[in-house]
């Protein structure tokens, strides 16, 4: 073997060495591209979760908020409509002994109102006594347990009790 026989057979060791050389880093520019890249999928990941609870959490809230508005406001109504039912019952005891047909339709106005605004007339006639939702003032001869005679009218408002009914009971 002469040194130009040498020479090229080094030269082509050498050039196989740099081809290797190359191969593995470009491989692990490869490999460290799919490392970063499954990375970033693991973040965004992270990131779409976090995204999906802030926004559950956040959509919470405004039920929340809109429930304690809706709560503030039935209650604010509750004080005012409270405050009327005196006035309400004058009403209906005065269109009961009198016959005058605008009074009438007035009470049967406002009345129209409050069932609008959720309240809701308790039905005690002929039902049976219940203690949460009225209240016995006396008894009487009667069927027992059934309400004979409303001596109040009592109101629900929405699902709750804004005044309780007064009732004549069966004994």
């Amino acid at each position: 073997m002469d040194k130009s026989d040498t020479n090229k057979k080094s030269a082509a060791t050498e050039a196989q060495k740099i081809n290797e050389t190359q191969k593995f880093s470009a491989s692990g520019k490869f490999s460290d591209s799919v490392v970063a890249m499954e990375e970033l999928k693991k973040k965004a990941e992270e990131f779409e979760n976090k995204y999906k609870r802030v926004l559950a959490d956040y959509q919470n809230l405004e039920k929340r908020v809109a429930d304690e508005r809706r709560e503030w406001i039935i209650k604010a109504n509750k004080d005012l409509l409270l405050r009327l039912m005196p006035v309400l019952d004058t009403l209906m005891l005065a269109a009961i002994h009198s016959k005058d047909q605008s009074l009438t339709v007035s009470l049967q106005m406002f009345l129209n109102v409050l069932k609008q605004e959720g309240v809701e007339k308790i039905e005690t006639k002929d039902k049976n006594f219940d203690p949460m939702l009225m209240e016995c003032i006396t008894t009487t001869e009667g069927e027992e347990g059934k309400v004979i005679e409303e001596i109040r009218a009592g109101y629900m408002l929405y699902d709750k009790i804004l005044r309780v009914a007064q009732v004549k009971v069966g004994k």
